[in-house]
């Protein structure tokens, strides 16, 4: 699309999308009615205008074969009265005398002349019977003997002869002798037929002529002139145009019969063209052709189609003007049973103002089936809740103050048993109880560690940290038979990771996987920590009494699926009530479903457990009063 077309298509996008609803309804009525209407009136006037160019044609074309039948049926009595004259032995035998009487020439001329002429008198439409005879001692007899010598410098004379006996048609002005019958229009034009006669055989005698008027051999071209409403014409060989100069439609065109002939002969192969239209003062016309092979002519038909035309753009504006106005009355229509419909939504629109405002003890009281009374129910309903949670959430917040006020007498208590266990502490180094000095220092930091839960996230060497004050104390009763083994890059100690998510894992080791081989050997807990791309792998391994295939295989079922885990083993409980259910659970609530807990195990020798998180540095490091 050029870059102009784009232009205007935005400012029309933009200009109907200021527009309000209930306008661009109508505007979308208007386009949907108008555009079929316009499709329909250009086809229909279509259809009409080629039905009526098409019975043009076929009017055309029926009356040129009459006028084609008329012209058969008059060359034919030409050719008659020609053969009937040759036929006349007596004629002949007269003609190609040397000598003869004065009684055989009153006879000739009383009997046989009389005869022929006959034929004249009996067919009203041969205008001439004329024969130029070759022979020198025949006399002239008037109106059908002549000399030869009269023709024998015509420009067509030598190409009868050439003709052998062959019949010639020719056009020509009236008058039986003019040279140059084209010149001007004097006299009634005729067409001839022109045979050589030979007698004895192949012994030129003379030649033969019959005319007849072409207002007699071209009945239709010249007949009802004034009731016609299309004019023939005939282009002879010479491609010269013979027609009627008194039809008034050819003397009202400004073009020529020259231009008009240019404009019937195919430019490509100088061919006539059998229909055609063409244009002269910006009127249309239509030509229909065919021919007459027999006399080597074309015949043609002229049709004026400005009604045709005229009808064609009546048709268009009538139908065009009786839409437009039906469109614009209904959409006056339109437009006022659209506003009606749209004022429940106006009503709609002005209480959402008011809720916007902070309103919210509005009462939309609009009933109904359609869409706007959906609407309006569904928005009732939705204030309803709103209210509902603005008292829940009045109610929470008063619900925080005092739970804040408990937190504090909560940490009150605490501080209170920090100092106790620090009193302890102190007295059991003076009496020597190192053992017991380290022990509730591990306590104390465990519980300041887990009391003092301020935020959910913390460093990576935090939680390590709580782990190790966790063995600290386990080997206190497990008579320091565990170990913990930990290897985390300096770069990743500060790692963000949610507050005890990997302490419940190391307890279900102990618990589970190590308490029953530590009569065998020590129980030894690695924590290593790697990073791939933007995720960090936590992997923590002991070498406990690891889990069977079948029990490995349904521990990660539910892992995935979320089952009931009382029923897949005991080692997905602790005494905190956190699980590693819990745990996975816990990671893909804060980070997605791409992270959380794989497990891999091997009976009598080891439990993996790897906790993918995405990583993600604490800016300061961590807080261990967190």
């Amino acid at each position: 699309m050029s870059p102009r077309w784009t232009r205007y298509f935005n400012k029309t996008k933009l200009y109907i999308s200021g527009m309000s609803l209930q306008k661009k309804l109508v505007f979308l009525y208007v386009v949907i009615i108008l555009v079929p209407v316009l499709i329909f009136t250009w086809n229909i006037s279509k259809n009409r205008f080629e039905t009526a160019i098409n019975d043009a044609v076929r009017d055309s074309e029926y009356a040129l074969e009459l006028e084609k039948a008329n012209i058969e049926k008059n060359m034919e009595s030409i050719r008659r009265t020609a053969q009937i004259v040759i036929a006349n032995q007596e004629f002949t035998e007269f003609i190609s005398q040397e000598d003869y009487e004065v009684k055989e020439l009153i006879d000739f001329k009383m009997n046989t002349l009389s005869d022929i002429l006959q034929l004249k008198y009996n067919n009203p439409t041969i205008e001439d019977i004329h024969f130029f005879s070759a022979n020198n001692n025949t006399n002239e007899m008037w109106p059908l003997v002549y000399d030869e010598r009269r023709i024998k410098n015509a420009s067509w004379f030598q190409d009868i002869l050439a003709l052998n006996g062959t019949e010639m048609w020719r056009f020509h002005q009236q008058g039986p002798f003019r040279e140059n019958l084209y010149a001007s229009n004097v006299g009634a034009k005729k067409i001839s037929l022109y045979r050589e006669i030979e007698y004895p055989k192949e012994e030129h005698l003379g030649i033969i002529e019959i005319n007849m008027l072409l207002e007699n051999f071209f009945p239709k071209m010249f007949g009802d002139v004034e009731e016609s409403e299309s004019q023939m014409l005939v282009i002879d060989e010479t491609n010269t145009i013979h027609f009627d100069h008194s039809n008034p439609l050819l003397r009202e065109l400004e073009m020529t019969p020259e231009k008009m002939k240019n404009h019937y002969l195919q430019k490509d192969s100088g061919q006539p063209n059998q229909t055609m239209l063409f244009l002269d003062r910006e009127e249309p016309f239509l030509i229909v052709s065919t021919s007459v092979e027999d006399i080597g002519v074309d015949l043609v038909n002229l049709v004026p189609l400005e009604s045709i035309f005229m009808e064609k753009n009546r048709l268009r504006m009538f139908i065009f003007l009786g839409a437009f106005s039906l469109i614009v009355l209904l959409s006056f229509i339109t437009y006022g049973i659209i506003s009606l419909i749209l004022r429940k939504l106006h009503l709609l629109i002005e209480s959402m103002k008011r809720v916007e405002h902070g309103d919210f003890t509005v009462d939309v009281d609009l009933q109904g089936n359609d869409e706007i009374g959906r609407l309006s129910s569904h928005y009732r309903n939705m204030l309803s809740k709103i209210n509902t949670l603005i008292a829940e959430s009045v109610n929470k917040e008063a619900a925080t103050k005092e739970a804040e006020l408990n937190a504090l007498k909560t940490q009150i208590d605490a501080h209170f048993l920090y100092n106790t266990l620090e009193n302890i502490k102190m007295m059991a180094e003076i009496d020597g109880k190192y053992d017991i000095s380290d022990a509730l220092t591990s306590l104390g930091e465990m519980m300041r560690y887990n009391l003092r839960w301020k935020k959910d996230f913390v460093s990576l060497q935090e939680e390590v940290s709580h782990i190790r004050n966790y063995i600290e104390i386990m080997n206190i009763r497990l008579d320091q038979r565990l170990e913990l083994h930990v290897d985390i890059p300096s770069h990743l100690k500060n790692q963000k990771t949610l507050k005890m998510s990997f302490q419940p894992i190391v307890e279900n080791a102990v618990k589970h996987g190590l308490q029953h081989v530590l009569h065998e050997k020590k129980g030894i807990i690695s924590i290593k920590v790697f990073s791939n791309d933007n995720d960090v792998t936590v992997v923590i391994e002991d070498n406990g009494v690891g889990m069977d295939t079948f029990m490995l295989q349904k521990l990660k079922n539910s892992l995935q699926e979320g089952t009931d885990l009382a029923e897949t083993s005991s080692r997905m409980k602790n005494g905190s009530g956190i699980g590693l259910y819990n745990v996975h659970e816990r990671i893909q609530l804060y980070y997605g479903h791409d992270y959380g807990l794989t497990i891999e195990s091997k009976k009598g020798h080891y439990t993996k457990v790897m906790v993918t998180i995405p990583c993600l540095l604490l800016e300061g490091g961590g807080d261990l009063s967190a």
